[in-house]
């Protein structure tokens, strides 16, 4: 979602309660508007500015899986209706459910499932319990 990748990615429409902190300045139970591989955007309102860093957690109410994704992000847009977030990295395990999710909400997932192959833009990390 940088200059050099903005609409890289295929974006999906994915409405998802997210918590995003930013080193203690926390929002809670804000909506994922859409995801992509290279990061997603989130409604609300927002103090933050291009560059800031957080962490990002995905879950899901109606199961008891807890958090399914958590990330380390960067805002790389900030406007009136939300915030665009570029992923920098996450574990292995938040980055199957990313491609699973994907997969399953694309309208074309065989043009999605093309960018799996091509360099991601964010870090891979070991999991917690790796």
């Amino acid at each position: 979602m940088n200059s050099k990748s903005a609409r890289h990615y295929t974006r999906v429409n994915f409405q998802r309660d997210v918590h995003l902190d930013f080193d203690g300045k926390k929002y809670i139970h804000n909506t994922v508007n859409n995801l992509s591989l290279g990061g997603l955007y989130v409604k609300g309102r927002f103090e933050q500015q291009k560059g800031d860093i957080c962490t990002v957690e995905l879950s899901n109410p109606e199961n008891s899986f807890g958090v399914e994704l958590r990330a380390r992000c960067a805002v790389v847009r900030v406007n009136d209706d939300g915030i665009a977030l570029e992923f920098t990295s996450m574990g292995h395990e938040s980055f199957l459910f990313l491609q699973t999710t994907l997969l399953y909400e694309a309208e074309d997932p065989m043009q999605l499932g093309a960018e799996f192959v091509k360099d991601i833009s964010f870090e891979l990390e070991p999991d917690d319990d790796e």
